[in-house]
């Protein structure tokens, strides 16, 4: 598959998670994706652990099944462990993937959603001096593209 140019910020959507577009910064500094969200809350059950949460206070709330844990260090250089989901993301204007994003508050920064390295090696390169390269629109043919192990 041939790399798709993106720019800097792309809007995107999260289908499962919030019906609206989302800007969403690309950041090669960044191994792991990182969504904002709002009154985190882990619930252990028999069957799986879940996590509670919203996208912005007073939201709705969503419940997912907690994927994982992931270590990271964020530019404040105090490294924290954050819950991990997965979710469906539309990007580029047909395409479709699988991701796991952590969730964290990101009340105080400008982008809610962060795409890291791990999102970018599906096929994508950075162009640093654009943006919104494939614009907010979505296409009739939707292409999937498969989870990287």
């Amino acid at each position: 598959m041939k790399p798709t140019v993106v720019g800097w910020r792309e809007y995107c959507r999260l289908p499962n998670l919030y019906p609206l577009p989302i800007l969403a910064k690309i950041d090669t500094g960044a191994w792991s994706s990182t969504l904002h969200a709002a009154n985190i809350e882990i619930i252990e059950g028999d069957i799986e652990t879940r996590v509670r949460f919203s996208l912005e206070d007073g939201g709705p709330v969503i419940e997912r099944p907690l994927e994982g844990w992931r270590r990271v260090r964020p530019t404040s250089g105090h490294e924290t462990l954050r819950p991990t989901i997965r979710t469906d993301l539309e990007f580029g204007g047909g395409h479709d993937h699988d991701i796991e994003v952590c969730l964290a508050d990101r009340s105080s920064m400008r982008h809610r959603l962060i795409l890291g390295r791990s999102f970018l090696r599906y096929g994508y390169i950075v162009n640093p001096s654009r943006q919104i390269v494939q614009g907010a629109e979505r296409t009739e043919e939707r292409i999937r593209i498969e989870k990287l192990d």
